[in-house]
């Protein structure tokens, strides 16, 4: 007969959900402050206008950000997959994406598709 103490071992403690795993090209977006350069629109390139001239993001690497698209504040939570980042609006709970493009140490160009399905290209740089 089987001992019930060899069936009673203790489990480890469940672990939290694991957050997205960040590649070094992902962490290079978190930390800094990115600002508008230019948003190009239907094939054309602009400077920001009095709307988006203080658009920015913030990426935290806890899964945070903090950011002003068009205008309009926006904080909660975010995630990775392939080349998309995955927001959650804390106050609203909307949720919306960002295309990422490219990502540099300085700069980061993003695909911003508003619920019309206008394609709006971020250029942004950080200081």
């Amino acid at each position: 007969a089987r001992s019930t103490k060899a069936q009673t071992t203790s489990k480890p403690a469940p672990k939290p959900a694991p957050k997205a795993k960040l590649t070094s090209k992902d962490s290079l977006m978190c930390g800094k402050q990115w600002k508008v350069v230019t948003i190009e629109e239907w094939g054309v390139v602009n400077k920001p206008n009095e709307k988006t001239q203080n658009d920015m993001l913030s990426l935290n690497l806890d899964g945070t950000y903090s950011l002003i698209l068009f205008g309009n504040k926006k904080s909660g939570s975010w995630t990775k997959t392939g080349q998309y980042i995955y927001f959650t609006d804390e106050a609203t709970k909307e949720k919306f994406n960002y295309k990422v493009i490219s990502v540099e140490k300085n700069k980061l160009k993003f695909d911003y598709r508003d619920p019309d399905e206008t394609h709006s290209i971020y250029e942004m740089e950080s200081k």
